[in-house]
């Protein structure tokens, strides 16, 4: 077993700066965890993500990322969010860097439930001030399973050689002249769209905390967010479901997620 490894991370390293690393990357990383799915997202500041690579061992998860996630969908992911904040580079859980109701959010269900991902481990890595590489190795379905806690242990143990290749293959590519396009605020355009298409005048406050709504923060999460109380939260909440009458999230993002694939993105 441990030579396998070692021969797929030499390939690996063989083919850095090459259009084949991905690839050979990922046959390294599945003799280090035995995973579903694995999909290599790049990240450039407020811009629409880059698929750089995707591959799956079952059911095709990713049938929905070009006109779904792409269009929009990213805007309300937790490894999104977390690539705004520069999270730290490392290994994450899906549910480490998730708003604590992520699971219970609308988006949860609709995107990741319907896809058929059962659990995720993300290598996470930024690579100058405004770009970050994200393999997302997934269970799904085919397997029934999620990761155990053995099998994380084990790929934790690989996370210096993980972040080292991913560092090296990205310096080794031409990646001058990435520009990041100017962006306008998400919850002015979310206001516009609602006030043009629906005729429903909402507050700057109210477009943010229902971004945050969508993104599956509670009303404590949201608070902690924009600075206010709990119970002010729940009156922002009232206030915007009532003018958008509505009373649940689920129709809060039926109203709200055919718009955020029409907006140019920029933190709430």
């Amino acid at each position: 077993m441990r030579k396998l490894v070692l021969d797929a991370l030499a390939a690996a390293l063989d083919a850095v700066g090459t259009a084949d690393f991905y690839r050979l990357f990922g046959d390294y990383l599945r003799e280090c965890i035995d995973f579903d799915n694995i999909i290599v997202v790049i990240y450039n500041g407020q811009e629409k993500p880059h698929i750089a690579h995707s591959r799956v061992h079952g059911p095709n998860v990713f049938r929905h990322v070009e006109e779904q996630y792409l269009s929009g969908a990213y805007l309300l992911d937790p490894v999104y969010h977390f690539h705004l904040k520069r999270g730290a580079p490392g290994l994450y859980r899906l549910l480490d860097i998730a708003p604590d109701q992520f699971r219970s959010s609308r988006y949860f269900k609709w995107y990741y439930g319907r896809i058929g991902i059962t659990d995720e481990i993300s290598a996470f890595l930024p690579v100058d001030d405004d770009m970050t590489i994200t393999i997302s190795m997934g269970k799904d379905t085919s397997s029934g399973t999620v990761f155990s806690p053995k099998a994380e242990l084990g790929l934790r143990e690989h996370e210096a050689v993980i972040m080292a290749v991913l560092r090296r293959h990205w310096h080794t590519l031409d990646v001058a002249g990435n520009q990041i396009a100017p962006s306008t605020s998400l919850t002015e355009n979310i206001r516009r769209e609602l006030q043009t298409h629906h005729g429903i005048d909402i507050s700057a406050r109210q477009a943010e905390v229902a971004f945050l709504i969508l993104q599956g923060h509670s009303s404590p999460s949201i608070g902690l967010q924009l600075g206010i109380s709990a119970q002010t939260v729940k009156v922002f909440r009232k206030q915007l479901y009532t003018r958008c009458g509505i009373s649940s999230q689920a129709e809060l993002f039926t109203l709200l997620m055919p718009m955020l694939g029409k907006v140019n993105p920029i933190k709430a």
